[in-house]
C-alpha cells in the first residue's frame, strides 16, 4: 500500500526545484535595438501565430478607414436628407391636392365655355332694337335663339336685324327669317296703318375666354367680369 507522504522536506530547509520561467526581454533593461530584433525573431519563428491575427487586425484597421469618409458624409447630409424627406412629403401632398383641384377646376370649366350667358345675349339685343320696333317675345337656348318683333314700318325691321347679325355674340351665317307678314289693314280708320311681324332665328358663338372678357367689359358686366378674371387666373396658376 503506497504512501501519498514526502519525506524530504519534512523538518528541512529544502525547498522544491521548479522550473524557471523564461526571461521577458520586453520587460528587461537591454536595449530598444535588442528588443527589436528579439520581436523580429518571434515573429520569424511563429508565423503562424501572428500572421492571422495581424491580418485580421489589418483588414479592420483598413476597412474602419474605408468607411470614415462616408460616415462623415452620412452625418453631414443626414438634415439635408431628412428636410428632402420632408419636402417630398409636401410635394407629394401639393400634387394630390393639384389633381383635386383640377377635377373642379373641368367640373365648372363648362360654365365658362359654354354658348354666350344670356346677360350678353339680352345686353345686345336690346342694343339691337332701334326706334319704332316692338319686341313681341324671345327665346333663348344653349344653341341658338329666336326673336319676334313688330313694326309699322319695315325700314326699322330691316335695321334691326342688320345690327343683330352685327352683334358680336350671333354666328352671322346662322340667321333665318323664318317669317315675315303684317297685321291690320289700311282701310281701319282707326289703325291707318299696318302693323309688320318679323321672326328671326339663329345660332350663338361660343366665345373664347379672352373675347368673352371682352364682351364683359364692355357690357359692364362686373361680377361675370370677376368670376371669369378668377377662373383664369386659377386655370393659369394650375395648368402652368
Amino acid at each position: 500500500m503506497s504512501l501519498n507522504y514526502n519525506f524530504a522536506f519534512k523538518n528541512s530547509k529544502l525547498k522544491r526545484w521548479e522550473r524557471p520561467a523564461p526571461r521577458n526581454l520586453l520587460t528587461s533593461d537591454i536595449s530598444i535595438k535588442k528588443k527589436i530584433i528579439y520581436i523580429n525573431q518571434i515573429f520569424k519563428n511563429n508565423p503562424e501565430i501572428f500572421y492571422p491575427p495581424i491580418f485580421i487586425l489589418i483588414s479592420t484597421l483598413a476597412i474602419q478607414l474605408s468607411t470614415i469618409i462616408p460616415t462623415n458624409n452620412i452625418k453631414r447630409l443626414q438634415s439635408q436628407h431628412r428636410e428632402y424627406t420632408v419636402l417630398s412629403q409636401k410635394i407629394s401632398t401639393l400634387r394630390s391636392q393639384l389633381d383635386i383641384m383640377k377635377k373642379h377646376l373641368n367640373n365648372i370649366s363648362i360654365f365658362f365655355t359654354k354658348p354666350t350667358p344670356i346677360y350678353l345675349f339680352a345686353f345686345y339685343l336690346q342694343n339691337s332694337i332701334p326706334q319704332g320696333v316692338q319686341l313681341n317675345d324671345y327665346s333663348i337656348n344653349e344653341n341658338g335663339f329666336s326673336i319676334r318683333a313688330s313694326s309699322y314700318d319695315i325700314e326699322p325691321l330691316n335695321e334691326m336685324l342688320t345690327l343683330i347679325i352685327e352683334s358680336p355674340i350671333i354666328n352671322k351665317d346662322s340667321i333665318e327669317i323664318k317669317n315675315i307678314s303684317r297685321t291690320g289693314t289700311t282701310a281701319n280708320k282707326t289703325n291707318p296703318f299696318s302693323n309688320v311681324v318679323l321672326e328671326v332665328h339663329g345660332n350663338i358663338l361660343k366665345l373664347a375666354l379672352k373675347k368673352r372678357q371682352k364682351l364683359y367689359e364692355e357690357s359692364s358686366a362686373h361680377g361675370l367680369l370677376r368670376k371669369l378674371l378668377r377662373f383664369n387666373d386659377l386655370n393659369l396658376l394650375i395648368r402652368s
